[in-house]
This record gives C-alpha cells, sequence and structure tokens, in this order.
C-alpha cells in the first residue's frame, strides 16, 4: 500500500521503518559510512510502500535549491528482483507531477544504476562524483 507523508505525519513506528531499512541498505549492506538521517528528512515528501504494515520500499522527495530531487531510494533485499524498484521509480514521477508539476528534476543516481533511470527519461550530465562517500553520476528527467 503506497502513502505519502510530510515527516510531521509519520507516526513513530514508520519513522522507525524507515530508518531502519535505510541503515540496513545503505550503511550496512553497502558497508558505507555516512550520515544517513539528515536535514531533508525533516522537509521533504516520504513515499513509502507498505506490506502487512512493513516497510518494503521507500524514496523522499524535495527541492534542492533550483530544482527538484528524490533519493534513498530502497527496496527491502527480500523484495528485490520483483519489479518493485520501477513500480516506485513510477510512483515517485507520479508523486512528483502530482505535488511539483513545473519543478526541474535532478537527481544523483549511484553509477552503477545509471541505466536502470535512463528507462524512465534521465539523462547522465557530467563525470562520476563521490556522494555519500560512493560513486554517482548526476542525472536530469527529459
Amino acid at each position: 500500500m503506497w502513502q505519502i507523508k510530510q515527516f510531521s505525519e509519520l507516526s513513530t513506528d514508520e519513522l522507525f521503518q524507515i530508518y531502519q531499512l535505510r541503515s540496513a541498505v545503505f550503511v550496512v549492506e553497502q558497508d558505507r559510512l555516512y550520515q544517513d538521517v539528515d536535514v531533508h528528512d525533516k522537509e521533504c515528501l516520504h513515499l513509502m510502500n507498505l506490506e502487512n504494515n512493513q516497510l518494503v520500499s521507500y524514496a523522499r522527495i524535495f527541492m534542492e535549491g533550483d530544482h527538484l530531487t528524490f533519493g534513498r531510494v530502497v527496496i527491502a533485499k527480500d523484495h528485490r528482483g520483483t519489479g518493485m524498484g520501477s513500480e516506485l521509480v513510477k510512483q515517485i514521477l507520479k508523486t512528483i507531477k502530482k505535488y511539483y508539476p513545473d519543478e526541474k528534476v535532478e537527481i544523483h543516481a549511484e553509477d552503477y544504476v545509471q541505466h536502470f533511470y535512463e528507462k524512465f527519461g534521465f539523462k547522465r550530465i557530467g563525470d562520476v562524483i563521490s556522494f555519500n562517500n560512493s560513486p554517482h553520476v548526476k542525472m536530469v528527467l527529459q
């Protein structure tokens, strides 16, 4: 079940599940040391997919300077390979169209998923950069 909430609307259990999933994947599984929880968590839209009250996919959407961005795109390990990643990106783009229809969209995608985002109309801009201690590329929605 897809839900969109602002920070103030999240229950403590939902917030716990968000931080638990992000930490499990981005910090532990990907073996990266960085500050996952940041100021953007309080100002973004949190897009969540829950099955049986358990968070299985998530992303956050927020303004960053003169453009809209999204990140912390994550799928629970036991739900990968099911097409849920594509469904999550479709939900992100649907949410952007509804809440931010006229905003320019830029993301920093992990280098190895560049081709995945290209399927949704994103184009790589520039060279590989280090972002949150891993190789990323800037991409713009065409």
